[in-house]
């Protein structure tokens, strides 16, 4: 009998660690990727450590549910492959657009942010492309896979030349393959440039001006996707406190703005930012 009480109460104990909140914390491990691209994503060559407001902000919002993330540094197009097969279960700063519906669930924006879509040319060119239809007599450099814009991605009469990465790209623009290239992430390719030793460009009078929202996605692959709605709130709860400004001001950054988003070509937004 008295073996039997041990028995039993060894078996409590077992399923009271196993159920604690700190065991369960552990189980609810999702994975995650992160890529250079500051100032609101960071990653340390030496520590091998991602960080920045969007990797802060994610962190928090899963801790809220009792989880934690593996952080894992990759190139945009192999994190969102793995993404889409359910490899890695979120990915910070994808935009959203109706092609991407079929593998991911996004979540709520935690703001916007306006991006210009530029058109880098050699010097002296810059007046070759003044308008989207300009668009239609040259060959465009352009990275496979990334959404610019949905006119400039649907056009198909527009002559791509695709690239697997900026590296790749920049050696085409160089080399003349293509007229001009489009670029969504000015500084990446600036600092691509630079290393290149490569000074010859310009950037075209035509440019699309957007207000991109800046989203979390979730693979629909992933086998937590029914927490998918748990995070949201979390996410939804964290701009409404206001801790999201918060963490972005810690970071010494402005925060995302708020509004609905707006799309125009060849003039400035202006929009009251966040106070």
């Amino acid at each position: 009998m008295t073996k039997r009480l041990t028995f039993i109460s060894f078996l409590l104990i077992l399923f009271g660690i196993i159920t604690s909140p700190s065991a369960i914390a552990k189980n609810l491990l999702f994975k995650a990727d992160c890529r250079h691209r500051p100032p609101e994503m960071l990653y340390n060559e030496e520590s091998k450590m991602c960080s920045g407001p969007l990797i802060e902000i994610l962190d928090e919002a899963v801790k809220k549910i009792g989880g934690t993330i593996q952080w894992d540094r990759r190139p945009f197009q192999k994190s969102y492959s793995l993404l889409k097969r359910g490899k890695i279960d979120i990915l910070p700063r994808v935009i959203k657009n109706t092609e991407r519906l079929a593998d991911v669930k996004f979540f709520s924006p935690i703001g916007y942010q306006i991006k210009s879509i530029l058109f880098a040319v050699k010097k002296g060119h810059e007046n070759d492309i003044q308008t989207f239809e300009d668009l239609l007599k040259y060959r465009i450099g352009a990275k496979r896979g990334t959404a610019y814009f949905e006119k400039f991605n649907d056009t198909s009469a527009i002559y791509k030349i695709f690239s697997i990465d900026d590296s790749d790209l920049a050696r085409k623009f160089i080399g003349g393959r293509c007229h001009a290239v489009v670029l969504l992430d000015v500084k990446a390719f600036e600092k691509m440039m630079k290393s290149m030793k490569f000074d010859d460009f310009s950037y075209a009078t035509y440019r699309h001006t957007q207000q991109i929202g800046n989203h979390y996605a979730m693979s629909l692959q992933s086998k937590h996707i029914t927490l998918f709605d748990k995070i949201d709130s979390a996410l939804n709860d964290m701009t409404a406190s206001g801790k999201i400004k918060k963490i972005y001001v810690n970071h010494k950054l402005d925060p995302p703005l708020t509004g609905k988003p707006m799309s125009q070509d060849n003039q400035g937004i202006v929009i009251k930012k966040n106070k």
